[in-house]
């Protein structure tokens, strides 16, 4: 026997965890209410990638297609950069739900591993009980198979009261009866034959999930926060609009939610009060709360469309690119713009609304206000802090050893804020400046200087100086930065001195 070469020369090979991604930006939601479509409580989503789906499966003639043409008739929108648009589901009103039947789902399988495994196989068998009635499945013969579709048609034939099929590569057997007493369990093993129920994934310990059935009842309407919460717990995204009119109790519930949840919220205003600097117009209160993510746009016709085409505008920056951060500021929308006044255009800049205008060299182009703060700031702010976030964590857990609770360590989760920041500075998102602010850290000089030279600074706090309690706890000493956002050219005077 020969001497194997690991007795002088070892070799261990440290992989890398599996990182974390950062939330996409421009992953955006229209509400719908519509309650024939295939959205409802049970299933409060579907995304979308193009305009011809959503009319497929909402109806062309649709409140909710009307709004998706809106936005996919934006270019470019948030498809465009990486996004999606997810329709989602509100319960405006009572829903009558059917009565479901009782259904075990397995574990996912690999087609190829289970066909070969079941090929030999021609006594299988197993036991599942369906509304309180055992059933034994015994010599199951799969040697002809060769798709888990052919295997779940064997496991279907020898049913008598549910039926198996195959869904997402799982088995899925499902109780011919509905309602409370339609029930099922999982599947064990009788004592003879070849039992089947682990390889197929249907038994205990290997992932199958037993679901019973339910009865038809009917569900009360809901509000529209309790909307955006459960469908936030589904999925993360980042903008969100609503094809039925928030009340104005309503708004300033969804607007506290969108500022709490780092989520940006459009909502369209007509009435001419929404113009007024008065504390019972509730644009004026929603800015007076600062909820700066509400973002309010005007309309006099009343066109809610508006809020789709100016998210799905708003939402296309890649901030791996280089200069791709935005402005909505006279940009052009897929709506129908309006003529206002210059004494409505005036109020609506004070009182915190964008408009959608048509301007005197009759083109139509947003006019966004300042008062409530700028679309383009708070979206690029929530994505800067979840890639800095997700960063720093990625560099903890990637890390195969370890951090170490010194200058070497605490510089490595210096250089990673440094690296996250200059992203976006090459993204347009912060620039090279000078700082306005009296706030400083450290040094005003170094401070001043890296603002000025880089557009950021950062800076951790000393290790020597770190309590013994934070030691042994393993924190790290304060990390703090400061970033110059690029900000946008909005407006221009120009001087012009004529001499003859």
């Amino acid at each position: 026997m020969t001497i194997n070469i690991s007795n002088t020369v070892n070799v261990t090979l440290l992989q890398s965890a599996a990182l974390a991604l950062v939330d996409n930006p421009n992953v955006v939601v229209i509400f719908t209410s519509q309650q024939d479509g295939p959205v409802n409580s049970a299933d409060r989503y579907r995304v979308y990638s193009d305009a011809q789906s959503v009319a497929e499966d909402f109806g062309t003639n649709s409140a909710t297609n009307g709004f998706a043409q809106a936005f996919f008739g934006t270019q470019p929108n948030a498809t465009n950069a990486g996004g999606l648009l997810v329709i989602g589901y509100w319960r405006g009103a009572s829903e009558a739900v059917a009565a479901t039947a009782a259904k075990l789902t397995g574990a996912q399988l690999s087609e190829a591993t289970t066909v070969a495994a079941l090929q030999q196989v021609s006594d299988g068998t197993l036991d599942i009980t369906i509304d309180s009635t055992e059933e034994n499945l015994t010599a199951l013969d799969f040697r002809s198979e060769t798709t888990l579709d052919g295997i779940a048609s064997v496991i279907d034939a020898a049913l008598s009261g549910g039926s198996a099929a195959v869904v997402d590569q799982r088995i899925v057997i499902t109780s011919d009866t509905t309602g409370a007493t339609s029930t099922i369990t999982l599947v064990t093993d009788p004592g003879s034959g070849t039992f089947i129920g682990e390889t197929l994934a249907l038994s205990g310990g290997g992932g199958a999930v037993a679901t019973q059935g339910a009865a038809s009842d009917t569900l009360a309407a809901e509000t529209k926060v309790a909307a955006v919460t459960a469908l936030r717990s589904e999925v993360k995204y980042r903008g969100f609009m609503f094809i039925d009119n928030p009340t104005d109790e309503e708004s300033e519930a969804l607007a506290a939610w969108a500022q709490a949840n780092d989520a940006l919220s459009y909502d369209v205003f007509d009435a001419s009060a929404n113009l007024s600097i008065d504390p019972a117009n509730v644009v004026w209160a929603i800015k007076l709360a600062g909820y700066t993510n509400y973002r309010m746009l005007y309309s006099k016709a009343g066109n809610r469309k508006l809020a789709a085409s100016y998210m799905a505008r708003a939402h296309t920056a890649n901030f791996r690119a280089e200069n791709s951060a935005l402005t909505m500021n006279l940009k052009q929308l897929a709506v129908a713009a309006e003529d206002y006044s210059q004494s409505e255009f005036s109020a609506a800049m004070n009182v915190g609304l964008d408009l959608y205008a048509i301007t005197s060299k009759n083109v139509p182009r947003v006019f966004c206000s300042g008062a409530n703060g700028f679309v383009d700031e708070r979206y690029n702010l929530i994505a800067f802090v979840d890639f800095l976030q997700t960063d720093m964590f990625n560099l903890l857990s990637a890390t195969g050893t370890k951090i170490p609770q010194t200058r070497r360590g605490i510089a490595q989760l210096v250089d990673q804020a440094e690296k996250t920041t200059r992203q976006f500075v090459r993204a347009g998102v912060f620039a090279p400046g000078t700082w306005s602010s009296p706030d400083y850290f450290g040094s005003r000089e170094v401070f001043e200087r890296n603002v000025f030279d880089n557009g950021f600074y950062w800076l951790a706090g000393s290790l020597a100086d770190q309590s013994q309690a934070s030691r042994e706890a393993r924190e790290s000493p304060v990390i703090q930065g400061a970033v110059k956002l690029a900000g946008a050219v909005h407006s221009v005077d120009i001087i012009v001195n004529v001499n003859r």
